[in-house]
């Protein structure tokens, strides 16, 4: 096994006790980490090959992140594609280590190490959320959150291990490794219920199914899954009904208490019951994988439908279609979904965002549909082969699902262990890679060396995700600022407004407050004191960049022009 193979999952635990990594200070050490290990191993290694497929997994990264670098061009907010650009380095990062790291015989490696990484994050997880008094977060509740910061990216990791588990379960040679893997599938179904999150329960579903109808004999994948399911089931149970979770409601006496000794209890009875319980030899007959097929289709709709009919997701979700919509081929540039959001007045009835909860509308809305079929390409190579790999496969497909549902790629936790599945699964399913010539090793080091001076040039980064605050009145006429007065930048914004059909409306504005103390026993409502009206430096007037129509601002412009 090579050494270099443990900096991956080590980053996965690394970035999950860093807020899961969504911080810009965490990008700066986990690429350059990943672009050292990827240089380290291109130089070290006596023997490097690499598959046609992995070459291609390498380009499909590569195209991502130049399509996102393109995309300042034509940004309406800069500062956030940057921002985007380093995210997406780290990622390249990671992908160009696996690569080179990852042989087609340490797969089976590659994978307990990540499932150790994710239990022992969930497991400190728990361990915290039980032992800790019970606080309310304004964003999270008392979900089970931290150290990630947000319940989803939890319960999304609680997910992969579990299939995971199942499936190193499935596959151990000896009774001892059986049972340690068995063990820790109770304790991350009891982390599940405590996240609230039906993402990952659904993208759990749809793995499992996937694992199963990818295996070429599912018996043992369907046994194992047996054998931990009245454990798991107890456990969640347990975690479910004790209002721990619930911020409105007073958890029963002692719950953390009993949550925590049944899901030690579980994981105990788990595991020697696995350790008894001898392997059976192949079978013969084969689970329909018709009927699986169908099951995964299903799972699908399901998954799309459970989560179309929440809120504020649909809202979200339509607001990054109707930008899409005004930039189809293209998109409005990588990191602009907030301020589409923030144009939309939504944000006083359906709170803030800065991503759309949906990788695949997020990077229509962002990168069109050049930049969709390029994600989803590089997503999709390390399934290509997926039935050599099962439970690499499975484990990764709960990624992909729930990065559909959810903002994931914002959590490089969540996306790097992600990553590592399919890293095996594309390692386990490579036919006759070649040796790497030296000119092939000098650009994988250059390459290397790249990726990781972006992520260090990062530490001078001052940038935060978000919507640069509003600035004094400005009016963007094609690439140029003008700074107008407000009785001139007024009329100005409400006669551009008046113009075209309602949604095609080319807005400058963000937002138009009307601010002014009333004073006591003032019998006039809305009485006018102050105007100020505040404009995006990055948005743009005129025809070449449409905008979603900002009917809000609009209107309290109209307002505001009137009580002038």
């Amino acid at each position: 096994m090579h050494p270099l193979l443990f900096v991956l999952p080590a980053l996965v635990v690394a970035l999950a006790l860093d807020q899961g990594g969504f911080d810009p200070s965490a990008w700066v050490w986990s690429g350059a980490l990943a672009a050292w290990a990827a240089a380290t191993a291109a130089v070290a290694s006596r023997e490097l090959r690499l598959s046609r497929s992995a070459w291609a997994w390498i380009a499909t990264a590569g195209l991502v992140l130049a399509w996102v670098a393109l995309s300042w061009v034509w940004s309406d907010r800069r500062a956030q594609t940057v921002l985007e650009l380093r995210r997406t380095a780290v990622y390249a990062a990671a992908v160009l280590a696996l690569v080179v790291v990852v042989r087609r015989g340490a797969t089976a490696h590659l994978l307990v190490l990540t499932h150790g990484a994710i239990t022992g994050v969930v497991v400190y997880a728990l361990a915290r959320y039980l032992t800790e008094t019970r606080t309310f977060d304004t964003f999270e509740g008392t979900l089970l959150a931290q150290p990630l910061g947000y319940a989803n990216a939890v319960g999304a990791l609680a997910a992969v291990g579990i299939v995971l588990g199942i499936g190193l379960a499935a596959q151990a040679p000896v009774p001892r490794a059986r049972a340690v893997a068995a063990a820790t599938v109770p304790g991350l179904a009891t982390a599940l219920p405590l996240t609230s999150s039906r993402g990952a329960v659904i993208a759990l579903g749809i793995g499992l199914v996937t694992t199963v109808a990818c295996a070429a004999d599912a018996a043992p994948i369907v046994r194992a899954a047996l054998l931990v399911a009245p454990g798991s089931a107890l456990a969640a149970v347990v975690a479910a009904t004790s209002r721990l979770s619930d911020g409105n409601a007073r958890p029963y006496a002692h719950a953390a208490w009993v949550v925590g000794i049944a899901a030690v209890a579980s994981a105990a009875g788990t595991a020697i019951a696995a350790a008894r319980v001898r392997r059976v030899p192949r079978s013969r007959r084969h689970l329909p994988r018709l009927a699986l097929a169908a099951a995964l289709v299903v799972g699908v709709i399901a998954a799309s439908v459970a989560s179309r009919a929440t809120e504020p997701r649909a809202s979200l979700w339509r607001v990054a279609w109707h930008q899409f919509e005004g930039h189809v081929a293209l998109g409005s540039g990588a990191g602009t979904f907030a301020l589409a959001w923030a144009r939309s007045g939504l944000i006083e009835m359906r709170g803030g965002a800065l991503d759309a909860h949906s990788l695949y509308l997020e990077t229509l809305a962002e990168l069109g549909l050049v930049g969709l079929v390029l994600v989803l390409a590089f997503l999709a190579l390390p399934l290509v082969r997926a039935t050599r790999a099962p439970v690499a496969a499975g484990a990764y497909a709960v990624v992909l699902v729930h990065a559909g549902l959810d903002w994931d790629w914002e959590m490089p936790a969540v996306i790097l262990a992600g990553l590592c599945c399919g890293a095996a699964a594309l390692a386990a399913a490579s036919d006759q890679p070649r040796t790497v010539t030296t000119r092939g090793r000098a650009a994988i080091v250059v390459l290397a060396l790249a990726l990781g001076a972006v992520s260090i040039a990062g530490a001078r980064s001052s940038s935060e995700p978000g919507v640069a605050p509003a600035r004094s009145v400005a009016v963007v006429l094609g690439a140029r600022v003008v700074r107008l007065p407000v009785p001139v930048a007024l009329p100005v914004l409400v006669l551009r407004s008046g113009l075209g059909r309602a949604g095609r409306e080319r807005v400058a504005v963000a937002q138009v407050r009307l601010q002014g103390p009333r004073r006591d026993g003032d019998q006039v409502p809305g009485v006018l004191l102050r105007v100020r009206a505040m404009a995006d430096l990055h948005a743009v007037l005129l025809a070449r960049r449409s905008v979603l129509a900002a009917g809000g601002p609009v209107l309290a412009a109209r307002r505001a022009v009137l009580a002038a």
